[in-house]
């Protein structure tokens, strides 16, 4: 139980990652590269919300109290997923 305990953490520690590296940028030749324009619709941060509600999911339905930290888990990683969407909306 620990153990996904410290994956979920971990998981919604390198979301900050995801965000800075899932952008995939290319100069437009037809504006002589003065503007970049992105090109991916951030898969990697739409997993990431898939799995961090599937990880709440998964705790709201344990008995297990993960050692008296599962209420904040839960809303730490509702956190994350808000963010998440409103970084992905602010990139549309």
């Amino acid at each position: 139980m620990k153990k996904n305990l410290i994956s979920t953490f971990t998981g919604v520690a390198l979301i900050a990652g995801v965000i800075g590296t899932t952008f995939v940028v290319t100069a437009s030749p037809k504006l002589n590269n003065e503007h970049i324009v992105k090109t991916e619709k951030h898969p990697r941060i739409k997993k990431a919300i898939t799995d961090l509600q599937d990880a709440i999911d998964y705790m709201q339905k344990s008995p297990d109290d993960f050692g008296g930290h599962k209420a904040d888990a839960i809303r730490d990683a509702q956190k994350a997923i808000s963010s998440l969407q409103m970084a992905c909306q602010e990139n549309k």
